[in-house]
């Protein structure tokens, strides 16, 4: 939802509006050779002040300044790079054509024929502390807190969960290559 200043435009015109004659003097600096408009230039830039109002309103005068300078300078280069990219590009995109997507019917992979059940069934026949590092990694913690809670080090936990993953893979690919053998049947 855009950002509305119907009570603060008083406040935003005291604060940015001594900047108006030193912003359209650098645009003009910047745009003399055309191509760029020094008034659009300098309405870019109130308008991502705008935007960054709240943080703008808490700095110094010369602070204020210096970001909205950099801002008009950046929202210039901007300009020039997206012109420069038309004027070099844009003739070549006469010859691009959009593609005609044809779906393909969609490739199963091995691990997506395994059930839920079947890879919780999996998990619970690994070895204690294979086990309860791959469920606490399955819930979202990472190598340090997994370590701390098994208190061990993140080395140890790293070693745990590849050979669990190497364990599991080892019980469920013959399972799914068993289903992917039926369905082809």
């Amino acid at each position: 939802m855009p950002r509305t200043f119907s009570e603060d435009s008083q406040e935003f015109s005291s604060v940015l509006g001594p900047h108006g004659p030193l912003l359209l003097g650098l645009a003009r600096k910047l745009c003399r050779q055309g191509g760029v408009d020094p008034e659009d230039l300098v309405q870019d830039t109130l308008e991502r002040a705008l935007l960054h109002f709240e943080l703008l309103r808490g700095w110094s005068d010369g602070t204020r300044r210096s970001w909205l300078c950099t801002t008009l300078q950046r929202r210039f280069i901007d300009h020039c790079r997206r012109q420069r990219t038309e004027a070099t590009e844009g003739p070549l995109l006469k010859w691009v054509h959009a593609p005609v997507l044809v779906r393909e019917p969609r490739e199963w992979r091995s691990w997506e024929r395994i059930s839920e059940e079947e890879l919780h069934e999996a998990v619970a026949r690994l070895r204690p502390p294979l086990r309860d590092a791959f469920e606490l990694h399955s819930a979202g913690l990472r190598y340090k807190a997994i370590a701390e809670r098994l208190g061990t080090t993140p080395g140890t936990v790293g070693s745990w969960l590849h050979q669990a993953r190497c364990e599991l893979k080892a019980w469920l690919e013959p399972l799914a290559a068993t289903r992917t053998e039926e369905l082809a049947a």
